[in-house]
């Protein structure tokens, strides 16, 4: 049996280790269910499509690995647009498809038409709909590598003749789709930084969601730092909220403590996260 183009987006995705879509069904999506069923892949059914983003925004946001989430032709995928958001302001690699009508219906004010490239653009790094089977494989891959280089949202628009189209070629490169490496900070940087540590007295220490797997070394921290630890949103269930040294959140979200805490440290130790502290924040002359 020859494959088709949604026999290659899935095929891919079960190479590189997605185990779930997210989604409700549609016509323009019956090409996509089908080589899901013939595949590893399982479909979670939901009751909205905001549901199937944010279920795949939080899979991603756990481990670190593409997560994907699917809609049908005009308002089912534009439904995907506001969870979306969750994976796109926290950097969760997601890849999102939107069902579309055949290419032979488009400019005809066909039911339900939209113009999903043009609704994804603001919420997503890389946007692009597979117009031809020929091009299905390059766009395909770099969806998946947009979302992973990001990290972030990817989008893809599936026309349904498309999607049943006999496949040609096939996506080259897949090795590359995976999370980015972990990387160490040279000697330089690891001396500069204890120097600053050494140099003052009181410290705080923020944590965020790249601190998964490192709890250990985060209570050992605070207690040679004699530094208190406190989260950005995204490391809020890194440590239990009874911890001694866990004081809670800083931000809109936050408490006073803590943004007291942060005013009057010294030096402010991130681990991490990519917080940005607002220029605007009043500090101590130092």
């Amino acid at each position: 049996m020859s494959k088709t183009v949604a026999d290659v987006l899935v095929g891919v995705l079960e190479q590189i280790g997605v185990k779930h879509i997210f989604g409700l069904i549609g016509d323009s999506l019956n090409p996509l269910a089908d080589a899901v069923r013939r595949s590893k892949v399982e479909w979670i059914g939901v009751r909205h499509e905001e549901g199937a983003a944010l279920a795949a925004a939080g899979q991603a946001k756990l481990t670190g690995q593409l997560a994907v989430c699917a809609g049908t032709t005009g308002p089912g995928s534009n439904h995907l647009v506001a969870g979306l958001y969750e994976a796109c302001r926290d950097h969760a690699p997601v890849l999102a498809l939107s069902g579309d009508m055949p290419r032979k219906f488009h400019g005809t004010d066909y039911i339900q038409t939209t113009e999903p490239d043009l609704l994804f653009r603001d919420v997503s790094l890389y946007t692009e709909t597979i117009a031809s089977a020929a091009q299905a494989g390059p766009v395909i891959h770099q969806a998946m590598a947009a979302a992973y280089a990001g990290p972030g949202v990817a989008h893809l628009t599936l026309p349904q003749d498309v999607l049943a189209t006999k496949a040609e070629g096939s996506v080259a490169s897949i090795a590359t789709l995976r999370p980015r490496p972990e990387f160490a900070a040279n000697e330089h940087d690891v001396a500069e930084l204890a120097r600053r540590i050494d140099a003052v007295d009181r410290i705080v220490i923020m944590c965020g969601a790249g601190c998964r797997g490192a709890i250990e070394e985060l209570q050992k921290l605070s207690d040679r730092l004699k530094a208190p630890l406190v989260h950005s949103f995204r490391g809020k269930e890194l440590m239990a909220y009874d911890d001694p040294r866990w004081m809670g959140g800083l931000g809109i979200i936050g408490t006073r403590p803590v943004y007291e805490a942060v005013r009057d440290c010294e030096l402010l130790l991130m681990v991490g996260t990519d917080y940005l502290i607002p220029t605007s924040c009043p500090t101590k002359e130092r």
